[in-house]
């Protein structure tokens, strides 16, 4: 069942189970070469997902949505033939694509990526965008999520770089780990090595970001476990110090709400794999940035 959390709680939803406002999309471009496809697909993408346009490079069978990941691709939810791999890249055939809207999973690394497709002359009807202003259900299930910051300077090709980053225990317990850097980073790999284990982060700009599929018990320490960022040249380690799940120096996840301003209720969500902040009706994004 959905659940939906109230102030200072988080929705985290997949990409299937949420609308999605295409008006605010652009549509690809056709880079095949006539125009044939120009106005027709758009891409809602995943968090640390980069869609170049429509195309069909040497080592695809048809013209279709070339789009890259932060690491090697391994498998995707499309029908087998209806794409094609080619390391972190791929080619969406758009013969794939014949309804209005597609959900596509893919995994990438260790990573699980989930976007959707959208195609102006495919059949069926988009989810639609529930009515604004409407209330969630107003009885919370879950824990109140609550997050565990913490900053470092690293030097990264011999200049010290900050990093800022963060710990969040969601309300169904599992864990998010966020961390950004201040300096450009050239080549950056973002991984966390959480208590031994090195999974990549999806990452986009000078931010990554990670939620585990595993659940944390509050009293649990998480031992050997660091941010390990590889970059042309070297590679900078950002380590997790003293964090306790549920221990007293967690603090309320108001971020979502300091955003756009607290007058009236604001809910902090993932929608695509990217953080969104709804409030009356409208969607910000991270920085309270009204997303049109």
């Amino acid at each position: 069942m959905r659940k939906i959390f109230t102030l200072f709680t988080a929705l985290m939803i997949s990409a299937s189970m949420f609308s999605t406002d295409w008006d605010s999309i652009e549509w690809l471009g056709d880079g095949a070469g006539d125009g044939a496809y120009a106005n027709k697909y758009k891409v809602a993408v995943a968090f640390g997902q980069n869609v170049i346009n429509i195309q069909k490079p040497g080592f695809a069978a048809e013209t279709g949505i070339y789009t890259t990941f932060p690491a090697a691709i391994s498998s995707c939810s499309l029908e087998a033939g209806k794409y094609v791999i080619e390391g972190a890249g791929m080619v969406l055939y758009l013969s794939a694509f014949t309804a209005k809207e597609t959900a596509v999973a893919v995994t990438a690394g260790n990573v699980d990526y989930s976007f959707k497709v959208y195609y102006a002359d495919g059949t069926g009807d988009v989810t639609p965008d529930p009515e604004p202003g409407t209330d969630p259900d107003p009885d919370p299930e879950g824990l109140t999520p609550a997050t565990y910051y913490g900053t470092a300077s690293v030097l990264v090709s011999g200049e010290p770089c900050a990093f800022e980053w963060s710990i969040t225990r969601n309300a169904n317990s599992t864990l998010t780990f966020e961390i950004t850097w201040a300096a450009d980073i050239v080549g950056a790999v973002p991984q966390i090595c959480l208590e031994g284990t090195f999974t990549t982060m999806p990452a986009s700009g000078k931010k990554a970001l990670y939620t585990t599929s595993a659940t944390y018990t509050d009293g649990a320490t998480l031992n050997n476990t660091f941010f390990y960022i590889a970059y042309a040249g070297g590679v900078a380690r950002v380590d997790i110090t003293g964090y306790t799940v549920g221990a007293s120096n967690e603090k309320p996840d108001t971020t979502a709400i300091e955003s756009v301003g607290a007058a009236t209720k604001a809910y902090k969500t993932i929608i695509d794999g990217q953080v969104v902040i709804l409030k009356n009706g409208k969607r910000y994004n991270a920085l309270g940035t009204e997303i049109k």
